[in-house]
């Protein structure tokens, strides 16, 4: 028997509870809808946060000051097209921008566009705000120096506050040419309240100052960066001696402060929290000490001012003194010298028979220094191939049981250098 087919029947749907129920829905909508598009009922709507646009102007002029601004405008038409209208569908300009033909402030009359499809629609109402004011200016970009105004109240009489260290030396400024134009200074501002005893980080503030050092108006400029990280260091101040250096000396030598003086002693210096434990006495250049004697007593030299201090004496040499009452000359001979470094192959004889050493040094000591108590140095490490006859420099060495005694003066001897390996060549022939 052949099976027979079941017959759709829409009128059994509305037998269906869920069905009658979504069907009702959209019945009632597109009966509203068509009774919307055909009413003639009217409503009104305000349209807010519109964006005010303004054209592009010509010789390189640009609006300035209308950046973010919004309006709003009231409109009527088709209540369902209305109620559809957004911002975005408006355009918010100006009436005319003729006039704008230099730099300087105008006010422009605001006029309603519209920028869509949806147009069937009326504009109810003038723009608010109906004007704007705007500034009218080529476009600059300038790089001004950050000048450090920084305020440091007060530090305590035990500290120093010393130069500000700026994170960056230059700000750079952009927008209306006339404004930056009248820009003169950078100034990074920062005010300590209370005394200060620590270096201080903090983040200053710069404010663009013009002629009569007034706040230029920002309205239509703008900073890459408007804030400068800076460092106040605050230091230590210290009372240092200052104490004289030497060259040519011998190895025994000591420094005796009864018989040689310094002027000044001390200084007094500043110096950062984390070194000042190891701060040691201040040294001077080095003195020669083979050009000092009883008419030469006094040398002027630089003082070595450690790296990151501070002299806040503002005294950049001294004066170093011999006294001359406690000193006394002795002339010296000496006949034996020694060689040293002498390269392989050579044999070197010092043809000078006696060397006369000027000796300086404190009168109590040199009394009884002779000729056994000097050594008389000749180095030929300069001289590695050298053959023939020649003069060499010699160093003067003195005993260490006389640390406050030098020689005075250069010395040289005449030397006769062989090349031992033409002898040996000889011999093996």
């Amino acid at each position: 028997m052949k099976g027979t087919k079941s017959k759709f029947n829409i009128g059994k749907l509305f037998y269906n509870d869920k069905f009658v129920m979504l069907f009702s829905a959209i019945l009632a909508f597109i009966i509203w809808v068509n009774v919307s598009l055909t009413s003639q009922e009217t409503r009104y709507l305000t349209v807010t946060d519109i964006p005010i646009t303004l054209p592009e102007l010509g010789n390189e002029l640009k609006i300035f000051g209308s950046e973010e601004q919004n309006a709003e405008v009231r409109i009527s038409g088709n209540s369902l097209l209305v109620a559809s209208v957004t911002s975005s569908d408006i355009v918010i300009t100006a009436a005319d921008t003729s006039q704008l033909s230099s730099p300087g402030k105008y006010q422009l009359a605001l006029v309603p566009k519209k920028g869509s499809v949806k147009n069937d629609y009326n504009f109810e109402s003038t723009v608010r705000p109906s004007k704007i004011e705007v500034y009218v200016d080529r476009y600059a970009e300038k790089e001004i120096p950050i000048t450090d105004k920084i305020d440091v109240s007060a530090v305590d009489k035990e500290h120093y506050a010393a130069t500000t260290k700026l994170s960056r030396q230059t700000v750079t400024v952009k927008g209306a040419e006339t404004v930056i134009n009248s820009i003169v200074s950078a100034d990074a501002e920062y005010s300590f309240t209370g005394s200060i005893s620590t270096t201080q980080n903090v983040e200053a503030s710069i404010i663009l100052k013009d002629s009569n050092d007034e706040q230029v108006d920002m309205t239509y400029i703008s900073m890459d960066e408007p804030t400068v990280s800076a460092t106040v260091p605050i230091l230590e101040i210290k009372t240092v001696k200052i104490v004289p250096s030497f060259t040519n000396a011998p190895e025994s030598f000591e420094y005796d402060s009864s018989m040689i003086s310094i002027e000044p002693s001390e200084i007094q210096i500043a110096v950062p929290d984390d070194v000042t434990d190891n701060i040691t006495p201040i040294r001077t250049e080095d003195i020669d000490l083979s050009q000092i004697d009883m008419n030469n007593n006094r040398a002027n030299v630089n003082l070595l001012i450690p790296a990151g201090t501070r002299n806040l004496s503002q005294m950049t040499m001294a004066s170093v003194s011999f006294d001359k009452n406690e000193m006394t000359t002795k002339q010296i001979t000496l006949k034996d010298f020694t060689i040293i470094n002498e390269s392989e192959n050579r044999k070197t004889k010092v043809t000078t028979k006696s060397l006369a050493v000027k000796v300086v040094g404190s009168k109590d000591q040199i009394n009884n220094l002779n000729a056994s108590n000097l050594t008389a140095v000749v180095d030929m490490s300069s001289k590695v191939s050298f053959s023939g006859l020649g003069s060499m420099p010699v160093s003067i060495s003195i005993n260490g049981r006389f640390p406050q005694c030098w020689s005075y003066g250069t010395y040289e001897v005449d030397v006769n250098v062989t090349d031992t390996s033409q002898n040996n060549s000889n011999s093996s022939g």
